[in-house]
């Protein structure tokens, strides 16, 4: 986690980009907090391929526990999003140079572990993961945002770095 932080701030301490929209060559690296099959945390960085869409990699892990019984979720994959803010901007009056709205798609690998604390019984399994989200970026200044993704595996809110 240590590392993790560090490389976000090293990201916003470098990074001279100003608050803009969606591009293509766009560059956002979220990291943040939340729900998916439990309490916990996820990171994703996405690129810009044109002015509308977005192809990046996430990784987010979750532990639940209850009763005894305790699992740990562990998710890699890639991610697709559709951004269009710049179509809202006339309508709705919304600044499409600080808010980024998206909905996307998530493939990939999940790996379940998982313990039964009365029969001491533990094992695994992995398999396939699909999911899907709406999220929302806003740029707050320079290179900094604030991020919330609305979906699965994850729902998640955080820090974005524009870079």
């Amino acid at each position: 986690m240590k590392k993790l932080l560090f490389f976000a701030v090293f990201c916003l301490s470098v990074s001279l980009v100003q608050a803009q929209g969606f591009d293509k060559g766009t560059k956002n690296l979220n990291v943040g907090v939340g729900y998916g099959y439990g309490l916990g945390a996820n990171a994703s960085l996405d690129y810009g391929v044109s002015d509308l869409i977005s192809v990046g990699a996430m990784a987010g892990f979750s532990r639940r526990s209850y009763f005894g019984y305790g699992y740990n979720y562990l998710v890699l994959g890639g991610r697709g999003a559709v951004h269009f803010g710049k179509f809202l901007e006339e309508p709705l009056g919304m600044d499409a140079d600080k808010f980024d709205p998206y909905v996307g798609l998530t493939g990939g690998f999940r790996r379940v572990s998982y313990t039964d604390g009365y029969v001491g019984y533990s094992g695994a399994g992995t398999g396939v993961m699909l999911g899907g989200y709406v999220g929302l970026r806003y740029q707050l200044k320079g290179s900094l945002g604030v991020y919330a993704e609305l979906g699965s595996p994850f729902s998640t809110v955080g820090i974005t770095l524009k870079f």
